[in-house]
């Protein structure tokens, strides 16, 4: 089945956050070695030089601009005055929002390398683990959704809320993205769920590890603990980078991590 515009939204926002800026263009190229493409997304169109997922992607790009030709839509600003169009990361500065500054995109590229989302075999994986991990990360993204509710903020926090490991495969570094507050900072979350207590160990792998040292500002795990599969809930401990270098001792083998 081709994909529709709504089916890639959710791609377009990550890949957009972590560009910090890109060309319609570019984006296309993005997805496809992200998204597995059919018979009907390649089917070239009649009386056009490209396929059906380009018209797709080129979609996004179609709708009215305000007076400076810049569309504000699902997350990201696009700016028509570019041929191709370019689509930017928000930067939020009270009731103003406008796209982020170029020395910011250039810190985003220069991360972005770094981490490539992939799915992975999850049957190699302890089926409980499996389950609980993704029961917890369902608890989370309801969990900031709620929160970013709570505070008030203007902006679609359903556009802004992206389950990451969900829609973009595992190996990003961070399974959530979310943003802080009103003023729009990232937030990349990585969940991590127990059934025990506050004090059970759970493990990091090293490129998540590497990713919230390089993300040190931004990167946060949200350690779920004496969740309950009956009722859904559990108990959220919000670690820094600062924090778990502190208060935790990672094992340099296996990369269990457990508090001091």
């Amino acid at each position: 089945m081709a994909y529709k515009e709504k089916d890639i939204r959710p791609y377009v926002k990550l890949i957009v956050e972590e560009e910090g800026k890109i060309t319609t263009t570019e984006l296309n190229e993005r997805l496809r070695e992200i998204l597995p493409l059919t018979d009907s997304d390649k089917e070239i169109l009649e009386g056009r030089n490209d396929d059906r997922f380009s018209q797709i992607v080129r979609n996004l790009v179609r709708y009215q601009g305000d007076e400076n030709n810049l569309l504000d839509r699902h997350g990201y600003i696009v700016d028509k005055n570019t041929r191709p169009a370019t689509f930017y990361a928000k930067n939020y500065s009270g009731e103003v929002t406008v796209k982020v500054p170029e020395k910011e995109i250039e810190k985003r590229k220069k991360k972005r390398r770094k981490y490539v989302a992939r799915k992975v075999d999850f049957e190699a994986r302890y089926e409980e683990n499996r389950v609980l991990g993704d029961a917890g990360e369902r608890y989370i993204y309801d969990y900031e959704i709620n929160r970013l509710k709570e505070l008030g903020v203007t902006f679609d926090v359903f556009d802004e809320v992206i389950h990451t490991s969900k829609v973009f495969g595992d190996g990003a570094g961070y399974d959530i993205l979310s943003k802080e507050d009103e003023e729009g900072k990232n937030l990349y979350i990585e969940v991590k769920t127990t059934k025990g207590g506050l004090n059970t160990p759970f493990f990091i792998s090293i490129n998540e590890l590497r990713f919230m040292e390089d993300y040190k500002e931004e990167a946060r795990i949200y350690r779920v603990y004496n969740f309950d599969y009956d009722t859904n809930m559990g108990e959220v401990e919000i670690i820094d980078y600062e924090t778990l270098n502190n208060d935790y001792i990672i094992d340099p083998v296996s990369y269990k991590v457990t508090p001091k």
